[in-house]
């Protein structure tokens, strides 16, 4: 992957400045772009990959609003997640307790080690 360096102010101190490492990115995929790059490492036209994949992006908020976890095979997993506000008292704790949410992903461990061999450039 691709870096560049960037001048930011220090967290540390706000006072001064410090040089940093940050992503250089590539150009967005779409869904069409993955599925056709699958559709090339299988039986699976594009069409039927990039259904899979729309009906999946879909059906995620439905199954997360309704407290599954989602596993991902070797991708990972992915759950909703929030913060609330806390009480003295357990009955004053309602969904208005919530103050927000959050998607939370995990990695699998397949995809953390193949992460750990990643190389670095800079742009």
């Amino acid at each position: 992957m691709k870096y560049r360096i960037v001048k930011r102010i220090n967290p540390l101190n706000k006072t001064e400045e410090k040089y940093y490492a940050a992503p250089q990115y590539m150009e967005e995929l779409t869904v069409l772009d993955l599925a056709k790059d699958i559709s090339d490492a299988c039986t699976l036209n594009v069409t039927d990959v990039e259904a899979v994949l729309t009906s999946l992006v879909r059906k995620l908020p439905l199954y997360l609003k309704n407290g599954f976890k989602i596993q991902l095979g070797n991708f990972g997993r992915v759950k909703l997640s929030f913060s609330s506000k806390g009480y003295e008292s357990p009955e004053n704790v309602d969904a208005s307790s919530i103050t927000s949410k959050r998607i939370l992903f995990t990695p699998s461990s397949e995809l953390k080690n193949e992460i750990e061999k990643a190389s670095f450039s800079k742009v």
